[in-house]
């Protein structure tokens, strides 16, 4: 074995680990593709058919749990839509997307919160996201007696 075998390891270890990063960032933008393209060609043709313009979800979590809080609907004069005008199928259809555009980890340690807003005339989505933290604050003092 010489010197430089070490650091020919190294080197196939981190490009092996490079490629899997890089199948595994195609593989999330692949389906984030996926789930954008139901949305938009099952989900919000159903929601405009109900009158339905707005739909904002609020979601919690922390201590490794989280989940959407409660959805509403609402038409574009701002007036609620009832979800019992919704047809279940679409609905629940349309929770479980929104799952999707969670941020990865927002159930994790002291967690966070925010809103998912979707204009269906428009197609747009936005996320508005809150990361809570603790932070602890060290100090030292030395004092001659």
């Amino acid at each position: 074995m010489t010197d430089h075998e070490p650091e020919k390891a190294d080197d196939q270890q981190n490009a092996d680990f490079l490629q899997i990063l890089a199948h595994y960032q195609q593989s999330v933008t692949e389906q984030l593709a996926a789930v954008k393209n139901t949305l938009r060609t099952a989900v919000l043709p159903g929601l405009i058919a109900c009158r339905v313009a707005n739909v904002e979800a609020a979601y919690s979590g922390y201590g490794d749990s989280g989940a959407i809080d409660g959805v509403q609907y609402r038409d574009k004069a701002g007036q609620r839509v009832e979800r019992k005008n919704i047809p279940a199928e679409l609905t629940e259809r349309l929770e479980n997307i929104l799952y999707e555009f969670l941020p990865a980890g927002f159930e994790n340690n002291d967690g966070g919160q925010g809103t998912l807003t979707l204009d269906t005339h428009s197609g747009r989505l936005t996320l508005k996201h809150q990361e809570n933290f603790t932070e602890t604050r060290d100090g030292t003092r030395e004092f001659d007696l």
